[in-house]
């Protein structure tokens, strides 16, 4: 018996409708992303900010980056736990970001711990720009 041509172009539609959900779902990932990191780095800022002008503590301002750097640690593992989205070009950018702000929120911590706010000025100046854009 012989194959019906549609069951073949009924599979290959099935398969292209999967494929170009992918990459919407891809897309729609990195966008998530993007918008977190962003949010994150919005947050770094604002934090190091407040601490700056003197209007919240030492102690809640490195804990707040602290808290911080949680949430973008747990973003950069979901990025990572997909290698199709580090093998997409903006996947790779917002990778390489998401770890800039880690060092910078890093160093936001040590600057805090010391009450170095001259030094905490020059790595607010380090901060990826916002929004953390994807080309």
């Amino acid at each position: 018996m012989r194959a019906r041509p549609w069951g073949l172009v009924g599979a290959l539609i099935a398969v292209i409708g999967t494929t170009a959900s992918g990459c919407t779902s891809q897309e729609a990932r990195l966008q998530k992303q993007q918008e977190a990191f962003t949010s994150l780095r919005a947050t770094t800022a604002r934090i190091g900010q407040a601490w700056l002008a003197g209007d919240v503590s030492g102690t809640y301002t490195y804990t707040a980056l602290d808290q911080t750097l949680r949430l973008l640690d747990h973003q950069r593992a979901s990025l990572t736990a997909a290698p199709q989205a580090l093998a997409d070009a903006r996947g790779e950018q917002l990778s390489e970001n998401a770890e800039r702000l880690s060092r910078v929120i890093a160093r936001l911590m040590a600057d805090v711990r010391r009450g170095d706010g001259s030094s905490a000025r020059q790595h607010l100046a380090e901060l990826p720009p916002l929004p953390m854009e994807i080309d």
